[in-house]
């Protein structure tokens, strides 16, 4: 028997779905074989709503949906506890949502593994009361799985442009811009906190492909994760090159604020460099000012993605106001600039905590070799990289050429400038 879903056609041998792929000889295989019960939620009961979700294919979802309402269907029949496994489909139509496939599809898939369900064979015949009892608990269990897979799929929809998110939208813009944000949030009911994480998001371009098909809307992306992490309280504008996220402190810890930029990042295929700032609503316009103000500087020595805080790009952003101090630190490396071999070594060294060893095993030369170009770096600048002042200096001046010298940036790594 085949079943065909969202376009693709399964067939069902032994109660067993099989994927089109599958050959005709390992068909065979497997209708000789000992018949094996449908598995329940292979991947939906260990996978978490935005957990590079983005990988999925759509047909093995679709095969993973009716095999799923299949061991429903038979369950059913066999007067098992379904709840926990309805709850675990849920996760599977929020992905389903996520990835943006159409709702006709994922009930397409529920109905297919409903009558795989059905014609196994495991259901009494409906000849008797009991039978037809049993047939009453199979359609308000199909009743039961459309309607909360419905509502799933919906929670993750990207929203109308008259909805919550853009009333939303507007609360933020008001917040930024120091406008009287109160009544405009009553209204559409978001609580103005006592103080906000003032995140600047950016979106620098990414050196591959962050995960295979076309990205998903930014915006709604975005918005998406933040209601399923932080309700609706949680505020955001984003555009094409990055945005301003408002948090709530209440929501989310100061620590948890990295995982959510990571978990913003696996969304919308892009890496993400974020800097937050704290502050109360009436500081909101400073707050994202000055974090934003750290995000170019960031963006512009290509630092890598994250998320920062001031504390960690300040001395980044002082190095990088013109000035004379600026121009001696530049100046200081021009010794270098004939020998990157010299320069590679030194960034290297900073970025692993001047260890020798780790040193030469990241450039796949001998520890001693690290040693001769060091000491030729301190020949030839002035500054001793075995001291503290001396990589005081030494630092300090790579962050300067990062900003300012693009040509060498490119050979410095990210990690040396921390």
């Amino acid at each position: 028997m085949d079943v065909t879903v969202g376009g693709t056609e399964f067939g069902l041998v032994n109660n067993s779905i099989q994927h089109p792929t599958a050959s005709a000889g390992e068909r065979s295989m497997n209708a000789s074989a000992e018949p094996a019960r449908p598995s329940r939620f292979p991947a939906a009961a260990t996978r978490e709503p935005g957990n590079n979700i983005e990988a999925a294919d759509p047909a093995e979802l679709g095969a993973e949906v009716t095999r799923a309402c299949m061991d429903l269907a038979v369950g059913g029949y066999r007067g098992e506890d379904l709840a926990t496994r309805i709850s675990e489909l849920e996760l599977t139509a929020r992905q389903w949502a996520r990835l943006g496939l159409g709702l006709d599809r994922l009930q397409q898939a529920v109905y297919a593994g409903f009558r795989l369900g059905f014609d196994t064979g495991s259901a009494p015949q409906p000849t008797s009361d009991e039978g037809m009892e049993s047939t009453r608990r199979q359609i308000d269990l199909l009743e039961s799985v459309h309607i909360r897979l419905t509502r799933a799929y919906n929670q993750l929809l990207p929203a109308p442009a008259n909805s919550h998110h853009a009333a939303a939208r507007n609360v933020a813009v008001a917040l930024l811009r120091g406008e009287l944000a109160g009544p405009l949030a009553r209204h559409c009911g978001i609580l103005i906190s006592a103080r906000y994480h003032v995140i600047a998001v950016g979106m620098p371009a990414p050196a591959h492909r962050h995960a295979p098909g076309p990205p998903p809307p930014i915006a709604s992306g975005i918005e998406a994760v933040l209601a399923e992490r932080c309700g609706p309280h949680a505020l955001s504008i984003f555009g094409a090159e990055g945005g301003t996220l408002l948090i709530p402190h209440e929501l989310l810890e100061d620590a948890e604020l990295g995982e959510l930029v990571r978990a913003l990042a696996d969304t919308i295929r892009r890496p993400l460099i974020a800097v937050t700032v704290a502050a109360e609503p009436s500081g909101i316009p400073e707050a994202g000012r000055q974090a934003h103000d750290f995000l170019d500087t960031a963006s512009a020595m290509r630092i890598e993605p994250g998320l920062y805080r001031m504390s960690d790009l300040g001395l980044h952003f002082q190095l990088s106001r013109p000035g004379p101090a600026r121009d001696v630190l530049h100046a200081l490396l021009e010794p270098l600039d004939d020998h990157p071999e010299l320069l590679q070594t030194l960034a290297t060294h900073l970025a692993n905590d001047m260890n020798r060893q780790r040193t030469a095993s990241k450039l796949h030369v001998h520890a001693n070799t690290v040693d001769y170009r060091l000491k030729r770096i301190h020949q030839m600048t002035g500054c001793d990289p075995s001291t503290v002042a001396g990589l005081w200096r030494l630092r300090s001046a790579l962050v300067v050429r990062r900003y300012t010298d693009r040509g060498t940036a490119m050979a410095v790594s990210g990690n040396a400038l921390g």
